[in-house]
């Protein structure tokens, strides 16, 4: 049986494939061939019951992809509502009859058909050619064009409609209509096409002058007039359908039925907002009864985009307005196409069911898909293969699939770009006449699917299937590049050899093996002649400027240093991507030379790791590279293994970035712009695949060393096995590494072997020397014979070569334990470092050039002992070192010590004087500190009685004075003299110069100085208390004696209680101060105040307060006292009797000039 027969429903049929808005033709087929699939029947039914019991919702988005049939559902809703009679069918009920398991919605269809309507049905993009979707109003002026071309009128010039509905509001239309052809011997409906012409014009004006009176004149221009004065509104338009509404029986309505809404709209916010307000305004002008319905290939959403907040503020109102939404899917399209397309006959359901049978687990293997990128299943089971057969089930969702990014890609022709003119049933109709001789064991293959939508194809994108058509000379390729054109944008389909076998499998029968040959000759075949490229495992096919781009980068020129480079870059940048790697025994990094191919890259190092790829000339020679090795120990080659794509790909990312870097510029056209960035996408997908694949091949190379081919343990990963041939490396050039043993040495490591006391560590015992310390010490005495300085930088760069290879850390560790053993002295600038200086030297690089090792100097014993006497004399304890070094070390260590004691003494010189003895001491004991420890070995007689004649003479004196009561006593003077300097001014006695002689005295603390000076201060104590009671007494008698004369005045007895304590009140305070006075110099000031000052002011006051209140403007009596007035007198002394009277004679004058000028003279002097 033949495949022709295998169909229920002849496949070669009519069908209409392509369901248009504006397509009467074939209204009744239709709605018998339409299939409600269970998809639509549980969608349309919430829209039927709503239909019927409108609540305020008037808006249906419809929403599904190409082909998903949501136009061919709008078109059969317009038809039901409606419910039109053709043919003596009424569409309504017919479609109502489908209806068979669910008799509710059955019901719901039937009451909405029996509501009377009208449909205008629409495709939008289609009727809006008459104006810009740019405008404001470009969505409303559709609505105005439908409505007006549905009740007759001119709907592309809405003026001339608008002219028309006034003709026909005064109710002269169709007289209008047959008067101008009587008048112009043409028909209005052909005329207003050109209502501008004055033929047309006058043919008007005669026309509405016998119609309704007056001149034709009035009447010429009227058309233009109303173009003039109209203008458009949603509201004006709502008006309009609601006038025309209630024209009708009670109930009916008037639903617009819009097609391709979503795309006309697109992100445009504005029409959508437009679309929302018509719906609103139409539902309440309308009071529900004009409904929309508008299809889209997103849902509503999607076709929104990105939003601000007002914006989905207002998006809020669309959905409530659209409320019923009626999405289809993919499901909805497979069932179609089952059901008007594939449904089979009985004896080929039978030849079916056998062949699954006895083919389901082939058919699995052949179907079935790589596992990279969306997975695409093949029959699912015996029913979904006889439903789906010949198609295959992975070829419904990925043809979809396809289209849309076809589409995305602007990859079809016409007005209808973004969805192609053809539906899937008429693709898949298409594919099964082309094989419909075919036998029971035929499969479609998916390049068929591509002459379904050939004709849709811009031609610029299928031109290379064109030439390859004329010029290849192998039709099996040409069907392989058909179907890589067909999944060329949908990325998620991964196009690999293995996928695109699958996609061509055309038999059940097929030898796989021969097929795969077939398949891979068909791809270098069209790769060689540039009508596909290839990055990885993945083809593509190209278009005419791609394919001019991709002949352009393979003739784009490399050289081999590029190829070196690149290699370089991806193996041992980003697969090992360490520029040392760790030996793991020791768990230290080793530098290397990276090597491609013979090429150095960066600087070299003692150990190399050479990389030979396919590129290297004598790649495939095992001889070479054992000759390579043979005796470079330091030498590891890794040879990769030969790789079909690898070098190709290798060149062509290289070609590819460098074309990119040379051709990108602004001023490229859009689509080379594209292609560009594509071309850089593919690139760095197709170095990341050659990073995976150098990473396998580095995992699969063949390793040598010393010439011989080595067995690494195996692994697949590149890096891990580069890693442990590393590690056979490091045995191999150095064996002396064994010296180490298996301890791990870090500078903690070195830090505890410096801060550890000699027996802890080693005992004494030089047996006990290990062999790397003894391979050390050897180079530092080798050195050291040949007149060689030895630093630490010499040590660490010898012992990290061959055949060693000792990390830093343990260089420094070894010579770190032969310090402390006393083998070795460790200097700087020539002097010798100390445990502190040491770890510093070990621990800081800028040291390590600087820092010198020396072979230790063997002493004499007696100068050890002499040296230790000498420590436990001038310390007074015994030295706790053995060993000369550390005796020499110790007694510096204590002379620091001393130093800093000395230094911080002569920081009181200021306080104690005497101190200055010690400045002496300290420069001599500075001076010592600075020696290095030899120098104390062996010149002990230097330095011994120098520094015991200080400790006997002054530094022992000192500490006994400054620890002991000497010290409190010569404080306690020094505090009398501090608190007693001006009380001492009036007392003079021998005590005094005891206790100025101490105070002055360059060493106090010998013989019975402090001693005297204490008894001294005791008695000279006593003597200013006693001077200083007499003073405070003389001067409270004094105020007694100020107060009782003030006391005794007249005036201070005319005085109230309150004045006169004001009056009394400074001398009460003045006697308080008195009483805490401490001072000589201050009682006899204060002595004077009272007797003057005081007394002549508070004289004056109780005169201003005896004033009596009735006379406020009585002079005020100041009292000035008799010592303070001053006569002028030409003679500086009296001699004589007429002297006397002369002077007497100017008192008197004076005087009296005071007691004129209302003064009192106080005699109290």
């Amino acid at each position: 049986m033949i495949l022709k027969d295998f169909f229920v429903k002849d496949i070669n049929r009519t069908i209409e494939t392509v369901i248009k808005a504006d397509d009467q033709d074939h209204v009744l087929d239709e709605v018998v061939e339409y299939v409600v699939t269970n998809e639509v029947s549980k969608k349309i039914g919430d829209f039927f019951s709503a239909y019927n019991d409108y609540r305020g919702a008037n808006g249906v988005w419809i929403s599904g992809f190409f082909g998903s049939g949501k136009s061919h559902l709008l078109k059969i809703l317009s038809y039901v509502l409606e419910n039109k009679e053709f043919n003596g069918y009424k569409l309504g009920e017919l479609f109502a009859e489908k209806i068979e398991n669910d008799k509710i919605l059955k019901g719901d269809i039937q009451s909405a058909t029996r509501i009377p309507s009208e449909s205008i049905l629409f495709n939008i993009d289609q009727q809006a050619q008459i104006t810009s979707k740019q405008e404001e109003d470009a969505l409303l002026t559709v609505f105005y064009k439908v409505f007006n071309d549905h009740l007759g009128y001119f709907g592309s010039q809405r003026h001339v409609a608008e002219f028309e509905r006034w003709v026909d509001n005064e109710g002269k239309y169709k007289e209008f209509q047959e008067e101008f052809e009587k008048e112009t011997g043409e028909f209005w409906s052909n005329a207003r096409r050109k209502y501008f012409s004055p033929k047309v014009k006058e043919g008007i004006g005669q026309v509405l002058s016998k119609l309704l009176g007056d001149k034709p004149e009035k009447y010429h221009n009227i058309i233009d007039t109303i173009r003039t004065d109209s203008s458009i509104s949603v509201d004006d338009f709502c008006t309009k359908v609601s006038e025309y509404i209630k024209t009708k029986p009670k109930g009916f309505r008037l639903n617009f039925f819009v097609d391709e809404v979503g795309q006309f709209i697109s992100e445009n916010t504005k029409l959508m907002l437009n679309l929302q307000t018509i719906a609103e305004t139409l539902a309440t002008k309308t009071k529900g009864n004009s409904w929309i319905l508008v299809t889209s290939q997103e849902d509503m959403e999607r076709v929104v985009g990105d939003m601000s907040k007002s914006q989905q503020n207002d998006f809020s109102k669309i959905q409530a307005r659209f409320k019923l939404k009626i999405p289809l899917t993919s499901a909805n399209v497979d069932e179609v196409i089952e059901k008007r397309l594939l449904s089979k006959t009985d004896p080929a359901k039978d030849i079916l069911k056998t062949a699954w049978k006895n083919e389901q687990s082939k058919m699995e293997t052949l179907l079935s898909f790589s596992e990279v990128g969306v997975q695409f299943k093949g029959y699912q089971n015996e029913k979904d293969f006889i439903s789906k057969y010949p198609f295959v089930s992975y070829q419904f969702d990925l043809f979809q699939q396809c289209i849309r990014a076809l589409s995305n890609h602007n990859a079809f022709q016409g007005k209808h770009a973004s969805v192609g003119e053809r539906s899937m049933l008429g693709v898949f109709q298409h594919v099964i006449q082309q094989i419909e001789t075919k036998n029971q064991h035929a499969f479609v293959s998916f390049d068929l699917l591509f002459e379904g939508i050939r004709s849709t194809i811009r031609g610029e994108l299928q031109s290379a299937i064109i030439l390859a058509e004329r010029q290849v000379g192998n039709p099996f390729a040409v069907k392989v590049l058909k179907a890589l054109f067909m999944v060329k944008y949908y990325s998620n389909f991964k196009t690999t050899a293995r996928n695109i076998s699958t996609l061509m499998i055309d038999t059940i029968q097929v030898d796989l093996k021969e097929h795969d040959k077939k398949i891979h000759e068909a791809l270098a075949l069209l790769e060689n002649q540039t009508y596909i490229q290839r990055s990885g495992d993945l083809y593509e096919y190209l278009t005419d400027d791609e394919k001019d781009i991709e002949e352009e980068i393979k003739a784009t020129d490399i050289d081999n240093g590029q190829v070196t480079d690149l290699f370089k870059q991806i193996i041992f940048d980003t697969i090992v991507g360490e520029t040392k790697i760790r030996y793991l025994e020791n768990k230290q990094e080793y530098d290397f030379t990276s090597k491609i191919d013979g090429v150095i890259l960066g600087k070299e190092k003692e150990l190399t790791v050479e990389i030979i790829t396919p590129n290297f000339q004598d790649h495939d020679r095992e001889d070479f590279f054992k000759s390579q090795t043979m005796g470079y120990n330091t030498l590891l080659m890794m040879v990769l293994p030969d790789d079909e794509h690898m070098l190709m790909d290798v060149r062509m990312y290289l070609k590819t970035e460098k074309y990119i870097r040379q051709n990108q510029s602004t001023t490229n056209k859009d689509n080379v712009k594209r292609i560009l960035f594509e071309k850089a996408q593919q690139n760095t997908i197709r170095r990341a695949t050659l990073v995976n694949l150098l990473r396998r091949l580095l995992g699969e190379s063949a390793v040598y060393m010393n010439g011989m081919k080595q067995d690494v343990n195996g692994t697949s990963d590149g890096k891990t096995k580069l890693v442990n041939a590393f590690q056979n490396l490091i045995k191999l050039a150095y064996p002396n590494l064994k010296m180490l043993g298996n301890s791990v040495f870090t500078e903690e490591t070195i830090k505890a072997i410096i801060r550890n006391r000699q027996d802890d560590l080693f005992g004494t015992d030089d047996s006990t020397i290990s062999e790397a310390e003894s391979e050390v010490l050897n180079i530092i005495y080798r050195r050291k014979k040949m007149s060689e300085r030895t630093s630490l930088a010499d040590i660490r760069d010898h012992f990290a070569k061959k055949p060693y290879g000792w990390y830093q850390n343990a260089v420094f560790s070894i010579a770190a334990k032969l310090y402390k053993r006393g083998k070795v002295e460790l200097s700087q600038d020539s002097n010798l470092l100390d445990d502190d200086g040491a770890l510093n030297a070990f621990t800081n690089n800028r040291l390590y050039s600087n820092t010198l090792l020396e072979p230790q100097i063997d002493y004499d014993p007696r100068l050890i002992k002499q040296l230790m006497k000498v420590h436990s004399d001038y310390f007074d304890e015994t030295c706790p070192a053995k060993e000369a070094k550390d005796v020499a070390l110790a007694f510096k260590s204590k002379l620091i010590l001393e130093l800093g004691w000395l230094n911080q003494m002569l920081m009181n010189k200021d306080t104690y004087p005497f101190l200055s003895a010690l400045d002496p001491v300290s420069n001599y004991v500075e001076i010592l500190t600075k020696r290095d420890y030899t120098y104390f070995l062996t010149n002990v007689k230097d330095f011994e009685d120098i520094l015991l004649d200080h400790k006997e003479k002054t530094i022992d004196p000192i500490k006994r004075f400054w620890n002991g009561e000497q010290k409190n006593i010569y404080d306690s003077i020094r505090k009398f003299f501090s608190g007693n300097q001006s009380n001492l001014e009036y007392i003079q006695c021998e005590e005094l110069d005891v206790l100025r002689e101490v105070n002055d005295h360059e060493t106090p603390y010998y013989g019975s100085l402090i001693r005297d000076a204490k008894s001294a201060k005791d008695s000279l104590t006593k003597k200013v208390l006693k001077q200083i009671e007499e003073e405070r007494k003389l001067t409270e008698a004094e105020l007694s004696k100020a107060i009782k004369l003030i006391q005794s005045h007249d005036d201070f007895k005319a005085l109230d209680d309150n004045k006169r304590i004001q009056v009394l009140k400074p001398f009460e305070e003045e006697a308080k101060k008195v009483k805490e006075q401490r001072f000589i110099a201050n009682l006899r000031g204060t002595r004077a105040y009272v007797k003057g000052e005081l007394l002549e002011k508070q004289l004056t006051e109780m005169a201003k307060l005896a004033l009596p209140p009735e006379k406020p403007d009585t002079p005020v009596i100041h009292y000035q006292r008799i010592n303070t007035v001053k006569v002028e007198f030409p003679k500086t002394e009296l001699k004589t009797k007429e002297d006397v009277e002369k002077y007497v004679e100017a008192l008197k004058a004076k005087l009296t000039e005071l007691i004129n000028e209302n003064k009192r003279i106080s005699l109290n002097s």
